[in-house]
């Protein structure tokens, strides 16, 4: 017998009459899926609304994309910011910036910066004042006068202003009294402002002859001439000139014939280099002698990341040292001294015909660059080079020439640099300046725009870039 086969099931059919009498609908027939005029979907329940579900699933994209635009901002915002407060950096610039404020200034420091704000120095009636501007508008937040006119049969008078990089740090400001020009040589006097406000927080002065002025911490570390010949190097209080620690040049350094040139002082981070016919290497801190230089020998000294400080001496290789002197390792030359965001690891070390980097630990050397450009400042891991009459970027983690290029005419100030571009004042045929920037790690031009006429250099202050004339200072952004 064959295989069985599954009983046969009987189905209930509908019959209809073919005569019906009822009314017949004309429209298709309903589908699964399609719209009723009930909202329902579909011959056998009630609608999947779907649209509800879209307009949610919109909202969620919609306000997830505000989201992240706010983010993009506000990391934006504080990217700009952190680029503001690093000394020699200035806020991105997108487009090519116009001049935002002017103000007259006067005197060697026409400019600086001081607690978020832009400090300038200028006369006024014939008064030396030192004023405190809002950096974006240039409002003038305070105004001071610190030196009155001065009358006939009397030295002239230029007054100097440094701010510091420390928030609570005072505003110092120094000129040589107004005294009768045969009275002999003025004292110095040194006034500590109030950034917040311009008040006066304290002044005093330095009766001898004053032989430099380096700035420490709340501190100044002053070099005067003695009487003997000598040199008497103090550390004083910046508001009030307290005396913290003195040191007296064993033997005469000052010459007064115009042989020698005058000693002068150096500063490297947590030391400072009292330089003459020897060097002496002291730590601002306690004033201890850390190394004493023969006779004939002048050695530079410059700050180390970290802590420490490096010394280099002609004839002799650079010197990595802890901060108690300790010789940790040699280097060919050197360190430069470069600001930036602290994306280099390390050191850089111009030595001539080539730029190294080293290891600010034992020396080593990471990458070695044929170049005659010395390195201005590094940001992003990208520092930015400048030479004689040429600028160009390199990538600080393996050494590599990003690009460089070669200008008409040698550079007046230094390259700049926002974190997008590199930018330089270059000099036009008219010997006017014009400003250009240069993408940082490509070096294509993305915009160029001329600086106001007598502008003789750029800065960066307060985050932003200053142009300087013989009167006024200008403010882009």
């Amino acid at each position: 017998m064959g295989a069985g086969r599954p009983a046969s099931r009987m189905r209930p059919v509908e019959l209809v009459d073919g005569d019906d009498t009822g009314p017949r609908s004309t429209s298709a027939p309903s589908r699964a899926g399609a719209w009723r005029d009930d909202g329902s979907t579909g011959p056998d329940g009630p609608a999947r609304r779907w649209w509800p579900w879209a307009a949610g699933a919109l909202a969620v994209v919609v306000a997830a994309g505000a989201v992240a635009t706010v983010v993009t901002e506000r990391a934006a915002r504080a990217r700009a910011d952190l680029l503001a407060g690093l000394p020699g950096l200035v806020r991105p610039l997108e487009s090519a910036p116009t001049v935002l404020w002017r103000a007259p200034v006067r005197g060697p420091t026409p400019v600086t910066a001081a607690r978020g704000a832009i400090v300038t120095v200028s006369q006024v009636d014939e008064r030396w004042a030192v004023g405190s501007h809002d950096p974006a508008s240039g409002a003038v937040r305070w105004q001071v006068p610190v030196v009155g006119a001065v009358g006939a049969g009397y030295g002239s008078v230029a007054v100097t202003c440094e701010g510091a990089a420390e928030v609570t740090a005072d505003l110092l400001c120094a000129w040589e009294q107004p005294d009768a020009l045969d009275a002999g040589r003025p004292a110095t006097r040194i006034v500590a402002l109030d950034p917040a406000d311009g008040a006066e927080r304290g002044a005093w002065q330095i009766e001898s002859e004053v032989l430099g002025i380096v700035r420490h911490e709340d501190a100044v570390v002053v070099a005067t001439a003695l009487p003997d010949r000598r040199v008497l190097v103090e550390r004083r209080d910046a508001s009030d000139g307290t005396v913290r620690w003195s040191w007296t040049s064993p033997g005469p350094l000052v010459d007064r014939g115009g042989v020698r040139p005058m000693p002068t002082l150096r500063a490297g981070g947590d030391v400072v280099a009292l330089l003459a016919q020897s060097t002496a290497v002291l730590d601002s801190r306690t004033g201890r002698v850390l190394e004493q230089g023969p006779p004939g020998r002048q050695i530079l000294v410059g700050a180390l990341p970290g802590g420490g400080y490096a010394t280099w001496s002609s004839g002799l290789e650079g010197q990595l040292r802890d901060a108690d002197g300790t010789v940790r390792a040699t280097v060919p030359a050197l360190p430069v001294p470069v600001v930036g965001d602290g994306s280099l690891d390390g050191l850089l070390v111009d030595a001539g015909n080539r730029l190294l980097a080293v290891s600010a630990r034992d020396g080593a050397t990471a990458w070695s660059l044929p170049t005659s450009m010395t390195p201005v400042a590094v940001v992003d891991g990208v520092a930015v080079l400048r030479g004689g009459a040429s600028v160009g970027a390199v990538s600080v983690s393996d050494g590599r020439l990003l690009w460089e290029q070669e200008l008409a005419a040698e550079l007046r100030s230094r390259p700049l640099t926002d974190g997008l571009h590199v930018l330089v004042a270059q000099a036009e045929e008219d010997d006017g300046l014009v400003l250009v920037a240069r993408g940082l790690r490509d070096g294509v031009e993305a915009w160029r725009v001329a600086l106001p006429a007598g502008a003789d250099a750029v800065a960066a202050v307060g985050g932003h870039v200053v142009a300087v004339t013989a009167t006024e200072v200008l403010v882009l952004g």
